[in-house]
């Protein structure tokens, strides 16, 4: 059986933006409580909570954690040293050029793009930021 942290931390994984009340009770952690592990995991930087909304996820560095973990130790040891991975936020109506590459926000809202490259695989992941 899994702890709450772990069931947190899986529940985070999919990089979306939660809520700390509905987690809260997701997880039947005691709301005061629940804010102590939110302010501990943010200054352990294992999350990020933007206090204005009240949300949490994943840090960046976590995530990578995360993929990794899930990936087998033969694909492990063939990418050592040469995944690159980063986040950039575009905001509205922008145009970045990354290496060479034009990406351009369309969209009313501030977007994270989340880019991991290797040599064998390049994945991009959007998210609207709330």
């Amino acid at each position: 059986m899994s702890t709450k942290l772990e069931r947190l931390l899986t529940i985070l994984s999919d990089n979306v933006w939660h809520n700390t009340n509905e987690m809260a009770e997701i997880l039947q952690i005691p709301h005061d409580k629940f804010q102590q592990i939110i302010t501990f995991l943010t200054e352990t930087d294992m999350i990020q909570h933007n206090q204005a909304t009240n949300q949490i996820k994943i840090s960046q560095n976590w995530k990578t954690l995360m993929i990794n973990q899930k990936e087998t130790d033969q694909e492990k040891q063939a990418q050592l040293g040469t995944t690159a991975v980063g986040t950039i936020i575009i905001p509205p109506k922008q145009t970045l050029i990354i290496q060479c590459t034009r990406v351009t926000n369309l969209t009313e809202a501030s977007l994270e793009l989340e880019i991991r490259i290797s040599k064998k695989i390049r994945e991009i992941a959007i998210n609207k930021i709330q």
